[in-house]
């Protein structure tokens, strides 16, 4: 499925999710245009971010809490300005205090400042920030001369006649047809609650959940019509889909499993349990109070709470002043400002990729020099590393030969004779990162680099090179068999050659449509590779014969018991994702 036609179906059912076209909901959204049409207002408000982070292994938790004033002007529907300050001072203090490393804590107070202006500014389909935003913790972006920043595409934003079709009363009048169509016999259990010009909603993510899910099978039911009138909204808008687009959507339908998407529900319902929002909003007759209260929960790893208020008075004499130092960029010169020292390279031992578990420990690129974190990976070909903390050197011995590199040295020991080097050893983040291309050489290794537009791959490897082909072309095939085994055990024939169009093109789909026939031919080379597919499943989610066991005792267990069972499994799989933000938090 495409992501543009996925998007929007998403964006429809939250919508009817979120109260749909209610007659509260109305309402809200009818006081809630009736500002919009204001002339010119003034915002301001109060937020407090509340963050716990808990390490699943150790229990250790470290909480944050930054407050947020914000301050801003709107005018027209088309211009708009937020001042937001945030306070770092108690998120420095918890940091550091888990922190235990002094470089870290030095590291912390010099590159993050314990306040910070966040400067927005909205000008038609531009927007401007403060450079501070970006230069946090980037040199890259302090080299830059203005003080604002513009981030600048032909290929974002709304054209003209979209921007217009958006403002206008027959889009509202089109959106409310839709919606209609969308919600119709669908019961809703999340809708504002009206007192007055007083409108709240609070729901939790469980209520959300199920609303979503009944939202999505009341929509599929009413599917023709519901697509007609989104599609017939598209056109209004001018916006691009081709026929193909169009075609998909249309039979979106034929695509939506129900039983599914409950199932996934399940998981994600243990995930973030405890989890809701709530909004109060009441409209006055120059002035709009906004009382916000999120809680973010998942697993029992991650808490977030964001509480605050928000205050916004009309105001037609209101101006903007805009900045004119931007500086304008374009997606990509912003990507390569962003992430100018960040190069996923894949680096392959023999043509077998080499997994690396800790993101601390990734292969760097530096100064047009492949670097490689020595035991990180310099152990999975069966060296040993050692480090002398005396000298500051890495030891990296295999077989009979011996390699003694000193950190930022140009010279290293060979089996004791000394060798200049082009680059040396260096420490990032306390991990030692030694030049590849040095290290595996000395070791009877060759390296060969491949540019891979943007994306490098380093092959390191002890055979010929046409050994070295015959095995990747090999592992290639491989891989290709099992992608099509993996979609022949769900799809019909034409589905799977459908997905593959969609998703491949030109070489890469010639090749997966010739291991297709490859295994329409030979029944048994596609059951070969379909049982390979569920072993690696299995071993994936640790499913060994007990837990068999165990789901085929479910059927005789309470209800209590499975609910326990599925939210120990659901914590499980959590834990490693709460390990790695538990590390970058810190």
């Amino acid at each position: 499925m495409k992501k543009k036609i996925l998007t929007i179906f998403l964006v429809l059912i939250a919508a009817i999710t979120l109260g749909a076209c209610s007659a509260n909901t109305t309402a809200y959204l009818d006081a809630s245009q009736k500002v919009a049409n204001w002339k010119g207002s003034k915002v301001s408000g109060q937020l407090e971010y509340n963050v716990e982070v808990k390490n699943p292994e150790t229990k250790e938790v470290v909480k944050m809490k930054f407050p947020v004033s914000l301050t801003g002007e709107q005018v027209g529907k088309d211009k708009a300005h937020v001042l937001m300050n945030m306070d770092f001072t108690n998120l420095k203090k918890e940091i550091a205090k888990v922190s235990k490393s002094q470089k870290e804590i030095a590291g912390l107070n010099k590159d993050v400042p314990d306040k910070i202006k966040m400067d927005f500014y909205v000008k038609g389909n531009e927007v401007i920030m403060s450079k501070d935003i970006f230069a946090l913790g980037n040199e890259s972006f302090k080299n830059i001369k203005e003080g604002y920043i513009s981030i600048a595409d032909e290929r974002n934003g709304l054209s003209p006649k979209a921007a217009q079709y958006f403002n206008s009363e027959e889009f509202k009048t089109d959106l409310i047809k839709l919606m209609d169509l969308a919600s119709k016999g669908i019961k809703q259990e999340i809708d504002f609650k009206v007192e007055g010009n007083t409108y709240t909603l609070n729901a939790s993510s469980d209520a959300i959940i199920d609303q979503f899910i009944k939202s999505a099978d009341g929509v599929m039911k009413n599917w023709d019509a519901v697509s007609t009138s989104a599609l017939a909204i598209v056109d209004k808008a001018g916006l691009p889909m081709t026929e193909e687009e169009r075609k998909d959507f249309k039979e979106l339908n034929k695509e939506y499993k129900a039983e599914d998407l409950k199932e996934a529900a399940k998981g994600i319902k243990e995930m973030i349990k405890g989890s809701n929002i709530s909004q109060k909003t009441t409209f006055e007759e120059n002035k709009v109070i906004q009382d916000l209260a999120m809680q973010f929960n998942f697993a029992d790893f991650i808490k977030v709470s964001v509480k605050g208020k928000v205050n916004t008075v009309k105001d037609e004499n209101v101006k903007i002043n805009f900045p004119t130092s931007v500086k304008k960029l374009t997606t990509d010169e912003y990507m390569k400002l962003i992430m100018p020292n960040v190069t996923l390279v894949t680096v392959r031992v023999n043509g077998e990729d080499i997994t690396f578990e800790d993101p601390e420990a990734l292969p760097k690129i530096m100064n047009d020099r492949t670097m490689l974190a020595a035991r990180a990976f310099y152990e999975k070909i069966g060296a040993k590393v050692d480090w002398n903390g005396k000298d500051r050197s890495v030891t990296v011995t295999k077989d009979k030969n011996k390699i003694v590199l000193k950190i930022d040295s140009n010279k290293a020991l060979v089996n004791g004779k000394e060798v200049a080097l082009d680059s040396p050893a260096v420490i990032v983040k306390d991990k030692t990162y030694i030049p590849v291309r040095f290290v595996s050489e000395a070791f009877g290794y060759k390296v060969k680099y491949d540019k891979n537009d943007g994306m490098p791959i380093v092959d390191i490897y002890n055979m010929t090179e046409k050994e070295l082909e015959a095995k990747l072309a090999e592992i290639e095939k491989e891989e290709n068999y099992k992608i099509i085994a993996s979609m022949k055990t769900d799809l019909k024939d034409e589905e799977v050659v459908k997905n593959l169009k969609d998703l491949y093109e030109g070489e890469e789909l010639n090749k997966l449509l010739a291991a297709k026939a490859d295994l329409d031919k030979n029944p048994e080379l596609l059951k070969k590779y379909q049982e390979e597919n569920k072993k690696e499943m299995a071993a994936f989610l640790k499913e060994d014969k007990e837990e068999v066991k165990e789901e085929k005792a479910d059927k005789k267990e309470t209800k209590e018991v499975k609910e326990e069972k599925v939210a120990e499994k659901t914590e499980k799989s959590a834990e490693k994702v709460a390990k790695v933000l538990f590390s970058v938090v810190k």
